[in-house]
C-alpha cells in the first residue's frame, strides 16, 4: 500500500528500509524520499521504527535468556 503519496513509497519499501539499518525517519527519508513532502507518512515511518525496535528487543532478551533443561 502507498504510505507516501508525495513521493510514491509503500509501506513494504519503509519496512525494508528499516530492517536494513534505517534508525530514524531522516534515514527512511533518505533511503526512500518518503517523509519527504508534507509529511503526512512520518506517523506510519515512526510506527515502523517502533516496531522494528520492539523486534530487536524481543529478539536481544530471548537471546540473553538462561537456557533451562526440562527435569
Amino acid at each position: 500500500m502507498i504510505i507516501c503519496i508525495c513521493a510514491n513509497v509503500s509501506d513494504r519499501a519503509i519496512a525494508q528500509a528499516v530492517r536494513e539499518g534505517a534508525a530514524s525517519v531522516e534515514d527512511i527519508t533518505m533511503r526512500t524520499g518518503a517523509c519527504s513532502g508534507c509529511g503526512q507518512c512520518r506517523g506510519h515511518c515512526q510506527a515502523e521504527l517502533a516496531a522494528q525496535d520492539a523486534v530487536r528487543m524481543a529478539s536481544q532478551s530471548s537471546a540473553s535468556a538462561p537456557f533451562s533443561v526440562p527435569a
